[in-house]
């Protein structure tokens, strides 16, 4: 039991069931996911340990269940010592009886904590090596089943199927054995007193398990129906937190909200559905019960009047089979939560049995170390899996000879990145074959070859981690000189170096620390350290401004050089200026109709000669630039300048830290001093408080039905002992008394079926909480998402988990509370009534079990940090999956894995030991109940043979505190659900209360005036999450209404940190930045960000429709207003061309589309609101020079249409060559400033800069 490891199991391990990846397979998968796994199969993953555990605690459950019929026998047995015996041999009888009372109790006490123990601890053992081979099963799968399934899906089916499966085999299945041997024993017992009366109360044991059957299907039904319901819920929450920027952009904070609540609201009505079938079906069991209870008196006083039985022999009888016929019933639940499980577990082996096409894991496959001789492609026809009726090449002929350097041009969407996917083979030719040295790629081990490639793509995806632990994604054994040497010739060396801690510093959630230049040199040097056979550079240098590039490309072609790597190398760039020097460049013309065809080839001159359309985008580029270069001021005449052109001090370029402040602690800081009184709960859920009140009412009368069942109980009792000789009397008083166990049966429905109301309350207030909680959330400023901690997997957590366990403290806990309090208060008034004295004693006992569930208390607070361990899981698993292309690409499967792996397998010691501490208190809690009935008859013995109380006494006053006694003991069982429901509150009301410094929400000057001049005033700038490093130093800058500006210099000069300001993503540190003349910080949020636009460097899309998401910035727009917008940003040709047109589905994060086209959907976004400040953050970073022509003409056409303010950052100069003004900033300070023609002449870094660039397109 100590054993914490989990791992994933090797191939051998898993079925070799072949499920191809086209549509077929897709419906045979979703059918065998429909279907109920063997019941045995769901145990696949126990080991030895494992069966052995749920062996002995099978054992142990089923010798429990002979516990309460054991106790009916030694009862039985008692009652007859009081009805026989003279008040004088009563106390000795009954101080035997005692003896063996507390026996049995200690029996059940070990029985009982033993198999809770073992098969909670069983199941997280079995739970953390299902999710370590799930997680690993997914990262396995090919490219084309994650573009079926968004990893938002994936992640809730991680977290929710599987707290599906443990529920289903922990100590609930436990449960079930020993429900199941208390019917076994209980009915034995029975016949063996008295079969008769055995007989006639079977016959209502068909009706409760028709009952609990029902209950079983139904609950089945709906807990899918709402799991379902909230996965997809889920799916819209972490697509919406991961591109939370362009929500709040164009406030669209509320329309996500909507939308998110609309699948929350969906799995509401199911939850409302499973908590009323629920209640009813156990208030119907509890009617059914004591309608029993009537008929079985009513035939025990005729069994008594033909002394076929005694009195003690009708009740041990009475009892065992009341025990039988309840523990059947409560076996149900067991059976419905194993139901589920199978269901789940249904889902999660369909995936781990999934043989993809392209199997990363395939072992059959060649070897291959190097690459001797080509990459062909031969006749290939492709399209992709989830597109096939769009093809995409239909007869692609193309060599890559070995260490040569291969390019691809062509315009956006034309196949180029496909190529890339072709050749690391994330899709299969749909006819045709991609060779490496003659030999069908589909016949090398993939894990082989892709060992061999080093790649940087476009939107390069970091991990959370240090910058050391990023650049060894490429070489895991790579030492740090390596690292270093690899980060040189990124180009990203002195950067890392001028950060506080240097090689250690934390690249954030993704990598949300670093600029886009940072990452992308950072993605390089990941790729290079492993010195690969084939390199692929996918825009590999768009996000670097041109001296990173230069120098970073310089440091390449160094690389390539070197004739004893022989690389190849696969170039897809947009700026032409990167394959000028390569051996071969293939131009792709896209043809929607026929496919893309590959129209010209040859080196850079060869293709000029041509005069074809890659001559005519090189020429158009390159006169553009020979122009600039010529009208170039020569350096003497820099002094002619005109004055406004202005050079900044060169000051210090040490960077300036402050104190370092623990934002690691920040999270744990903001929980912990969060307080929720359930006042605050109350009133959240203030219009539902009829719904509450209603349950209260059920609570009421079910806690009054034991107490009054403990006095008729012993009522009957003595009624059958009494007058067991008076036959006319016993008769008469049974016929009294009987029928009061139908009015407590009925009593009991209507008091279940009116908590059922406490579930429609608490379902709403789940809703309501998780709604609140999602728009909060997305309320939020960016230094909140900083924070370790508030990435979406974990945020994720909260609006699944976390909100969920809150409903346990409105509903259900106040219900138990109302029902506990009735419950001891009507059993103390009826225990003292009768007899006082044994009042007294059996109450003096109740602390202990009061104190027994306060210890369980205590001890599950220990382990209140269990979710902690949970919200690693899930920023693992949300990272990974979100990544999955890099994970890929890099064969990170296996390590992400472990990692995985590894976290869960920190958590399962904190659960072993979470286990035992259960068990031991739920095995006392369980023993209380036979040690206090003990106490009682042995007291009870003493009064009777004092004369100061008789046998009816003793029964009713034990009886009555005895069923105080268990309310309070099943109040341990209960604290679990309450503790987890208390630390949950405080996690989620710490985002519910926390107000953001940035808040939308937040009213302020809603007239910004004419126009958008905006200046920047000595600002100063820190990110919070890294308070060492001063981004911005003293920036003062000035923005004209309605100009072009520029800004530019290395990354991580702070370039984007200006753009995110204006935007209001964050804040200045000190200084401020002004709005035709008003402080930002006054202008009404709201009102800016309707105001203005921003493109990102990396575009974010949403699932669904072209249309929509270029909709997205202006709900309003008409269909003519997006094609408008679409042609301007020059995605409408393309748009057209697709058979769906502007309803083409983008997929989850626009991966159904190029790059470019990405892009320019952004930029289409972007344009249709018509704003007076446009942000452009590299927004033609991902264009080809023709496409990016027309997008700059486009923004053109629309500054005539509507003039605007406009802020662009851009690493070609060319894009900002005509800027009104231009700043080159470096370090966080602006170095130079002006327009073109002034910083030319004013002859500094921007004309050496510009130079270079000049020189570099020639």
């Amino acid at each position: 039991m100590s054993d914490s490891s989990v791992t994933v199991l090797p191939k051998e391990h898993e079925p070799t069931s072949d499920s191809p990846s086209d549509s077929p397979a897709v419906d045979e998968e979703k059918k065998k996911e429909e279907e109920l796994v063997p019941a045995g199969e769901v145990f696949r993953y126990a080991d030895n340990v494992d069966k052995a555990l749920m062996a002995w605690g099978s054992f142990t459950a089923f010798a429990a269940g002979a516990g309460m019929p054991a106790f009916s026998y030694v009862f039985g047995e008692m009652i007859n010592d009081l009805v026989d015996s003279s008040p004088s041999e009563v106390e000795s009888k009954l101080a035997t009886t005692s003896l063996i009372m507390t026996i049995v109790g200690v029996v059940v006490y070990i029985l009982q904590g033993s198999f809770v123990a073992c098969f909670l601890i069983s199941a997280h053992r079995q739970i953390a090596r299902i999710k370590a081979n799930f997680f690993a099963a997914i990262l396995r799968q090919d490219m084309a089943w994650h573009d079926e399934h968004k990893p938002g899906e994936l992640t809730a089916r991680m977290t929710g199927d599987t707290r599906v499966l443990q529920n289903g085999i922990n100590d609930k299945f436990g449960n079930g054995i020993m429900q199941f041997g208390m019917f076994i024993f209980g009915f034995g017992f029975g016949f063996y007193y008295s079969w008769e009366l055995t007989l006639v109360m079977t016959g209502t044991l068909p009706m409760i398990a028709g009952v609990g059957g029902m209950m079983a299907k139904a609950m089945t039904t709906m807990t899918e129906q709402s799991r379902a319901h909230f996965a997809k819920a889920g799916a819209v929450a972490t697509e919406v937190m991961e591109n939370v920027r362009t929500v709040q952009t164009f406030g669209q904070e509320e329309r996500e909200v909507a939308r998110f609540s609309e699948s929350v609201i969906e799995a509401e009505a199911a939850g409302i559905k499973k908590e009323i079938v629920s209640n009813v079906s156990i208030g119907a069991t509890y009617c059914i019960m004591f309608c029993t209870y009537t008929i079985a008196f009513w035939f025990s006083a005729y069994l008594i009047e033909w002394r076929r039985n005694n009195v003690g022999e009708v009740t041990a009888t009475f009892f065992s089979v009341l025990l039988g016929s309840f523990g059947i019933g409560l076996v149900f639940p067991s059976i419905t939560a194993f139901t589920e499980a199978r269901g789940a577990a249904s889902k999660i082996y369909s995936v781990i049995e999934r043989q993809p096409e392209i199997d990363i894991n395939a072992i059959d496959g060649k070897d291959i170390n190097t690459l001797t001789n080509s990459i062909a492609f031969k006749n290939v026809r492709f399209s992709y899996p989830t597109r096939r009726d769009q093809v995409l090449f239909t007869d692609l002929n193309i060599e890559i000879p070995r260490g040569k350097k291969v390019a691809f041009s062509g315009a956006s969407g034309c196949g180029k990145s496909s190529i890339i996917g072709l050749l690391q083979r994330f899709y299969d030719p749909v006819e045709g074959t991609v060779t490496v040295d003659g030999v069908d790629m589909r016949e090398l081990r993939l894990s082989s070859w892709r060992s061999l490639i080093g790649i940087v793509s476009q939107e390069p995806s970091l991990f959370s981690g240090s910058m050391t632990e990023n650049v060894r994604i490429g070489k895991p054994d790579a030492t740090m000189e390596e690292v270093i040497h690899a980060c040189r010739l990124a180009n990203i060396h002195e950067t890392i170096m001028n950060l506080p801690d240097q090689y250690e510093t934390s690249v954030g959630n993704v990598g949300s620390q670093l600029s886009g230049g940072q990452k992308q040199r950072l993605a390089i040097a990941r790729a290079i350290i492993k010195k690969p056979t084939l390199l692929i550079l996918d825009e590999a240098t768009s996000a670097l401004d041109r001296k990173s590039e230069v120098e970073v490309q310089a440091a390449l072609d160094g690389l390539l050089a070197d004739a004893s790597n022989q690389m190849t190398v696969v170039v897809i760039a947009h700026r032409l200026a990167t394959i000028r020097n390569v051996d071969c460049i293939y131009y792709i013309d896209y043809d929607a109709v026929n496919g893309s065809h590959i129209t010209e080839s040859g080196t850079f001159d060869e293709l000029m000669a041509l005069k074809g359309h890659f001559a005519s985008m090189a020429i158009k580029q390159g006169a553009h630039r020979a122009t600039d270069s010529a009208a170039s001021p020569s350096p003497q005449h820099a002094s002619a300048a005109s004055p406004s052109a202005k050079a900044a001090g060169e000051g210090s370029r040490k960077k300036k830290e402050e104190d370092a402040v623990p934002i690691e602690k920040l999270l744990e800081y903001e929980v912990n001093k969060t307080e929720v009184p359930a006042a605050r709960i109350m009133e959240l859920n203030r219009e539902n408080l009829w719904a509450v009140c209603l349950g209260m009412v059920g609570s009421l009368i079910s806690g009054g039905i034991y107490p009054v069942y403990a006095f008729v109980f012993g009522r009957m009792l003595n009624i059958l002992g009494t007058y067991a000789t008076d036959i006319p009397k016993l008769h008469s008083e049974t016929k009294v008394f009987a029928p009061l166990f139908i009015a407590l049966g009925f009593a009991a429905l209507i008091g279940w079926v009116l908590q059922s109301f406490y579930g429609y309350a608490g379902e709403k207030l789940t809703t309501k909480l998780r709604s609140a909680l999602f728009r909060n959330i997305l309320r939020q400023d960016q230094s909140f998402f900083d924070t370790p901690g508030r990435d979406a997997g974990s945020l994720s957590g909260l609006l699944s988990g976390d909100s969920e366990a809150i409903h346990q403290l409105w509903g259900p806990s106040i219900g138990f509370k109302v029902q506990l309090v009735c419950n001891i208060v009507v059993g103390l008034i009826i225990a003292f009534v009768h007899v006082w004295k044994l009042a007294f004693v059996v109450v003096a006992t109740m602390p202990i079990i009061i104190l027994a569930g306060a210890v369980q208390q205590m001890l599950l607070v220990g382990f209140g940090h269990q979710a902690e361990g949970a919200t690693k899981e899930e920023s693992v698993v949300i990272e990974s999956l979100t990544n999955v292309r890099t994970v890929v690409s890099f064969n990170l499967g296996a390590e992400r894995s472990r990692l995985y792996a590894a976290t869960v397998a920190d958590e399962l010691p904190r659960n072993i030991k979470k286990s035992l501490a259960i068990g031991i208190i739920y095995g006392f809690t369980q023993f209380s109940f036979y040690g206090i009935f003990s106490l009682a008859f042995w007291y009870g013995g003493k009064l009777i043979s004092q004369g100061e109380a008789d046998f009816e006494g003793v029964m009713i006053t034990t009886m009555a505190v005895m069923m105080g006694a268990m309310g309070a003991g099943e109040a341990g069982g209960f604290a679990s659900k309450v503790n987890d429901a208390q630390i949950s509150s405080k996690r989620v009301f710490s985002v519910i209360d926390r107000k953001p410094s940035i808040d939308p929400y937040e009213r302020g000057d809603e007239v910004i005036g004419d126009g958008c001049a905006v200046s920047f005033d000595a600002v100063k700038f820190i990110y919070p999450a890294r308070p060492k490093q001063v981004v911005l130093k003293n920036l003062s800058a000035e923005f004209r209404d309605k100009t072009f500006n520029g800004l530019m210099g290395q990354t991580g000069c702070g370039k984007s940190t200006s753009i995110q300001m204006l935007a209001r993503f964050y804040n200045p540190t000190d200084g401020e930045i002004r709005v035709n003349g008003k402080p930002m910080l006054d202008i009404d949020l709201q009102t800016w960000r309707q105001n203005l636009s921003i493109v990102l460097q990396e575009p974010n899309l949403f699932s669904g429709t072209i249309r929509e998401n270029i909709r997205y910035s202006m709900e309003s727009a008409t269909d003519e207003q997006v094609e408008h917008a679409a042609r301007l940003a020059a995605i409408h040709d393309d748009i057209v061309k697709m058979p769906n047109g502007y309803d083409t589905d983008v997929g989850y994060k626009g991966r159904a589309l190029s790059g470019g086209q990405k892009q320019r959907v952004a930029i289409a976004r972007g344009l249709l609101r018509k704003p007076k400040l446009l942000l452009l953050d590299e927004a033609t970073s991902a264009l080809d020079n023709a496409t990016e022509s027309k997008v700059q003409e486009g923004i053109e056409a629309a500054l005539k249409d509507h003039p605007m303010t406009i802020v662009s950052i851009a690493h070609r100069l060319t894009t900002i060559r005509h800027a009104n003004k231009i700043l080159l900033l470096d370090e966080g300070e602006i170095l130079e400033e002006g327009n073109h023609d002034e910083l030319m002449a004013l002859g500094g870094e921007y004309k050496t800069r510009w130079e270079l660039f000049a020189a570099a397109s020639q």
